[in-house]
Order: structure tokens, then sequence, then C-alpha cells
């Protein structure tokens, strides 16, 4: 991916911008690769109440709570149908893989699910106390 502009240094001037009465902090870090979202977790343990990761589509298996009370899981997953390949049709994501030129792919249709995590967040000081993943598929 090409370069950008470092997220922990960024994370960090955001959440000095926080008033101190805002107790509870969410942190969505939109990030590829799971250490990076792991290091994102430790780095912000103790001043958010939940870091949860976004960005591969696919729910983690690792939801956690970092010591001192910060909620983290690396990928929540998305909502949408996992019928294909991240929510697109598996059959045009393979020919993207196999052949040239790579064309547009559509969304997938059918096993849809919501992924999610409920956490359980102390409203006087934000520090998170449980976190519980949430997936529910669509019945038919």
């Amino acid at each position: 991916m090409p370069p950008v502009d470092d997220p922990f240094r960024i994370a960090d001037e955001q959440i000095k911008l926080i008033p101190d009465d805002v107790k509870i902090r969410l942190v969505d870090f939109h990030a590829e690769a799971t250490s990076e979202k792991y290091a994102m977790g430790w780095f912000l343990a103790g001043r958010v109440s939940a870091v949860y990761g976004s960005h591969t589509h696919v729910p983690t298996a690792d939801e956690r709570i970092l010591e001192p009370g910060t909620a983290y899981i690396t990928d929540v997953g998305m909502t949408g149908s996992y019928a294909g390949v991240i929510g697109m049709e598996k059959n045009q994501i393979i020919e993207r893989f196999t052949k040239f030129p790579a064309r547009r792919a559509e969304h997938a249709k059918g096993d849809v699910w919501i992924c999610a995590v409920v956490v359980e967040v102390d409203e006087t000081n934000g520090e998170a106390k449980k976190i519980t993943q949430l997936r529910i598929e669509h019945q038919e």
C-alpha cells in the first residue's frame, strides 16, 4: 500500500483533543495487517474504551479486554453476503485473479451475515468490562 501519515501519531493527537469528561471512546482502526491492529490496540490501551479493527471483511475470534480496560478485536467482520469473496460474486473475483484484464465484480447475493461486537463499558471511567462478538445469519 502507498505510504501514509503515521496512524499512531495521528491517533495520539486525536485522543488528546477529546475533552476529559468524555469517558467512552471508541476507535475503528481500518487497517490491513493484523500486527498493525494489535499494536494500535496496545498503544491505546487504557486511553480508550475499545479498539476494533475493520477492512479485511472477515471476523476474527480474538476479542478480549486489554489491560487496563480497553476492549479489542482485530476485525469485526462485514455485514453483507458471505456467499462470495468479501461480499462480491465469487466467480467474478476468481476471474480477477486468473484473467486479464480484470472487470469490476458485482455484489454477491444470499448467505447474509451481520457482524458486530457488543462492548460493556463503565460509564463513570470509560473502562471496558466485556466484549462479545455478535454474528447474525439471515435465515431464509
